[in-house]
């Protein structure tokens, strides 16, 4: 009965996550682990691509991002001038191109972001992939200014006061996005067996 019970959890878990995403499982963990180490959050990666373009390679976003991790096309060219090894020339349409360099943007991003937990520290770098790292530092220096509000936080904390120069419609957005990758999408992919996931509790 056990047995059974574990295998319905996990056919769940694994009906979960779109078939069209299930396809790119082996690059993304190899590019996660090269990028971030043997203990990298492949799962919350995978997670972030959903989120980004539901795992279409050909996706157009209205403001003109393209592929699976929904590269700009002045971000995608300066990933490949200074990563020219590593991604050669920008090809945000290629799957190959778009998960290596979204490893790489996001461990840039997180390294950049020094938050007071792992989940923070995500938190900070995806608010940063959506929205820009300019008004991630935007945003702490308003906390800042506020009693009580910790600036390495961001869930409760950064999260909750955002600059007001940014259109209501913008900070929603980007408000949404971490709590959607983090919450919703990296439980689902931890448990279809996609490995580490950054946990946020609570």
């Amino acid at each position: 009965m056990i047995a059974v019970t574990l295998a319905l959890i996990a056919a769940t878990a694994t009906s979960q996550v779109p078939e069209r995403c299930r396809v790119y499982q082996r690059a993304i963990t190899a590019h996660a682990h090269n990028t971030f180490g043997l203990d990298a959050p492949v799962a919350t990666l995978a997670a972030q691509i959903q989120q980004e373009s539901s795992c279409k390679a050909t996706a157009i976003s209205r403001v003109g991002a393209s592929g699976l991790a929904q590269f700009m096309p002045a971000t995608a060219k300066d990933m490949a001038t200074r990563y020219p090894q590593t991604l050669g020339a920008a090809d945000p349409n290629n799957p190959a191109w778009a998960i290596a360099a979204q490893a790489i943007y996001m461990r840039e991003l997180t390294r950049a972001s020094h938050g007071a937990t792992e989940c923070d520290t995500w938190a900070f770098g995806l608010a940063a992939y959506n929205g820009g790292l300019g008004w991630v530092r935007r945003d702490q220096a308003v906390c800042l200014r506020i009693e009580g509000c910790d600036k390495a936080r961001w869930f409760g904390h950064v999260e909750a006061h955002a600059d007001p120069r940014r259109a209501l419609t913008n900070i929603a957005e980007n408000r949404g996005y971490p709590v959607r990758i983090l919450r919703t999408l990296t439980p689902r992919y931890v448990a279809s067996g996609y490995g580490r996931g950054v946990a946020c509790n609570g």
